[in-house]
């Protein structure tokens, strides 16, 4: 086997071992995933920014000894700024524009060590669950490329899921590390709400963290990234674990809670059926005690309590990104869909909101009381396979598009954003056609401890990492 196929078959940690024994140059690794960015991308759209030359002069100067991931290659997500960068937010409204300081979460990465290779695709301002941004093209998923590699992370999913990179940066507001990661057949972990820095903008419902293929590469990820900006206004949450040392720690046995449909308020495809079956009977077997039992709500209202929410959010953040170019939002230089959130979102009263937030904090207090019952709640990701590319591409009403997609794509991960909650994406089925889905497992308000052992026991019981992708190869 030669040193190219070792790096293969091997995650972030185990190529940072073949770096801390001297097998590999942090110039070596970054040469070899140079390499692969520019002969898979082509076909993927994964990376819509490079940093090619950054990367090795900083290849030259980051030594092993700098720390657990220094060294290893990273993609930012296009959302994020990076000094001297530019960042689009997949969006013509950007253009031009060239971030003048690394945001915190960026610091902390490259304080890490981590090497950056390039900023990965999003669907516009990182609304949807496909990243399909007008302005940039699709981002495919590897495992089908008719298919998309889900959102709004779409982009670091399908680069890590090929082999591009070990690991990617990516945020969640309301499934966008776990949807592209169940779409993509990777781990993707959204951590509790306080548990990292947030990004530009503030608010109750999107955090950030990473997309990978092994569990333990998502809890040091995790470990580098853990713990507020000291700007920040919400109150920090206790950082005294080292979520790498929990992946090997096997659980206790757990009381879980599965729900898979919100009590027959929404339908999922045959596949998540089988795949909520299986970790049912694999979870018995690893000596956890299962129910099948749901959080009683009305989702429907909470769907649209959510959307509201986020179009009144996703209408502010565009008018802030459009004064960084001097430009305002307008039917030329942002999507349909994008345009309705703006007029939409500027029409809202503040007691239209100010409802709709009370009534989702409500919901919120019905599911962690839940939890005085229960450890983990399981639940699909998806309700069905991953979206054909093109699938969302007329989408241009706001409101009742995003309700149709959380009514019939995605109505299960939002939940864990509303309460803040962790929640992870674990990569335990394989339809027969050789597609990923993804099993979603919400744990106790700021206990990511719990989940990352259990997914570190999944991992060993029903291990993913073989599973290659004819691209990925």
């Amino acid at each position: 086997m030669n040193m190219e196929e070792r790096i293969q078959q091997v995650d972030g940690l185990g190529l940072k071992a073949l770096l801390n024994e001297g097998e590999l140059t942090t110039l070596d690794v970054t040469n070899f995933y140079i390499k692969q960015i520019k002969a898979k991308n082509p076909a993927l759209n994964a990376v819509v920014h490079t940093m090619f030359d950054e990367a090795l002069a900083n290849a030259e100067t980051i030594l092993p000894t700098q720390g657990t991931l220094a060294g290893l290659p990273f993609l930012i997500k296009d959302l994020n700024d990076v000094q001297g960068q530019p960042t689009t937010h997949g969006s013509n409204l950007l253009e031009g524009y060239v971030a003048k300081d690394d945001e915190m979460l960026t610091k902390r990465y490259r304080n890490a060590g981590l090497v950056f290779l390039g900023k990965t695709n999003t669907p516009e301002f990182g609304f949807l669950a496909t990243t399909e941004p007008t302005y940039i093209g699709p981002a495919r998923n590897p495992w089908d490329l008719t298919r998309s590699a889900g959102g709004s992370s779409g982009g670091a999913a399908a680069a890590v899921a090929a082999g591009m990179v070990p690991f990617a940066h990516g945020s969640d507001g309301g499934g966008s590390i776990r949807i592209p990661a169940s779409c993509c057949g990777l781990f993707g972990l959204k951590p509790s709400r306080g548990r990292g820095p947030y990004g530009m903008y503030m608010n109750d419902i999107a955090v950030n963290h990473s997309l990978t293929r092994s569990v333990r590469d998502s809890a040091a990820l995790l470990d580098a990234m853990k713990g507020k900006g000291n700007y920040e206004s919400y109150p920090p949450l206790a950082q005294d674990v080292l979520y790498l040392n929990e992946v090997h720690r096997e659980p206790r046995s757990l009381k879980v809670a599965v729900a898979p449909n919100w009590n027959n308020q929404v339908s999922i495809s045959p596949e998540n059926e089988q795949a909520i079956e299986e970790t049912v009977t694999l979870l018995q077997e690893l000596g956890h005690q299962v129910t099948y039992d749901t959080p009683v709500f009305d989702f429907q209202q909470f769907a649209e309590d959510f959307i509201t929410i986020w179009i009144a959010s996703g209408s502010v953040i565009m008018k802030h990104l459009g004064q960084l170019t001097g430009n305002e939002p307008n039917a030329n230089n942002v999507e349909p869909l994008s345009y309705d959130v703006w007029k939409q979102g500027e029409q809202y009263s503040a007691l239209e909101y100010e409802e709709a937030r009370i009534r989702m904090q409500m919901v919120a207090k019905k599911v962690l009381a839940f939890y005085d019952q229960y450890d983990i709640m399981v639940t699909p990701v998806l309700n069905g396979l991953p979206a054909k590319v093109g699938a969302f591409s007329n989408q241009q009403h706001a409101r009742e598009d995003m309700l149709d997609t959380m009514t019939n794509y995605v109505s299960f991960t939002q939940i864990a954003n509303a309460t803040g909650q962790p929640a992870m994406s674990v990569p335990l089925h394989w339809t027969k056609e050789g597609l990923p889905v993804g099993v979603h497992f919400m744990g106790r308000l700021s206990d990511e401890q719990t989940l990352f052992q259990l997914a570190g026991q999944l991992e060993r019981k029903r291990p993913w990492f073989h599973r290659y992708n004819a691209i990925s190869l």
